[in-house]
């Protein structure tokens, strides 16, 4: 817990909001960071879907966030295991909040009001991976 604390401190004492990748040295280890952004998708306001319109607009939403991994801007995508507010995460590899929000602004989801998001900027080790 106390190298994310300090990683935490040096991000906000280096200024790294500025810049998308920095490197952050704790103890002996060096961290090339980059600054990705995390969007929470959470219920939307519209009613729900018929059936039908759901399938499909759960197809083209996929299809969607198909393109968007293969051009290189969706790095993580998934949705929660409950039925709670929170619906799905998203991780983007984005210069911008307002590229991203665009890219959200037209997922066939948040277009049908099914879908609402947060989006906050995220700092991660270049190349850490899920296992």
């Amino acid at each position: 817990m106390r190298p994310l604390f300090l990683l935490s401190l040096l991000i906000c004492a280096c200024g790294a909001q500025a810049q998308r990748t920095f490197d952050v040295t704790i103890a002996d280890s060096t961290y090339h960071m980059k600054q990705y952004w995390f969007v929470l998708y959470t219920s939307g306001d519209a009613p729900p879907l018929d059936s039908a319109t759901s399938a499909i607009t759960l197809k083209q939403h996929l299809e969607y966030q198909e393109e968007q991994a293969k051009r290189g801007l969706l790095q993580m995508a998934g949705p929660f295991g409950d039925d709670g507010a929170w619906r799905g995460l998203l991780l983007y590899d984005c210069d911008s909040r307002e590229e991203v929000e665009g890219y959200l602004r037209t997922d066939p989801f948040v277009k049908a009001g099914q879908l609402n998001y947060e989006i906050h900027p995220w700092y991660g080790a270049i190349g850490t991976t899920l296992k």
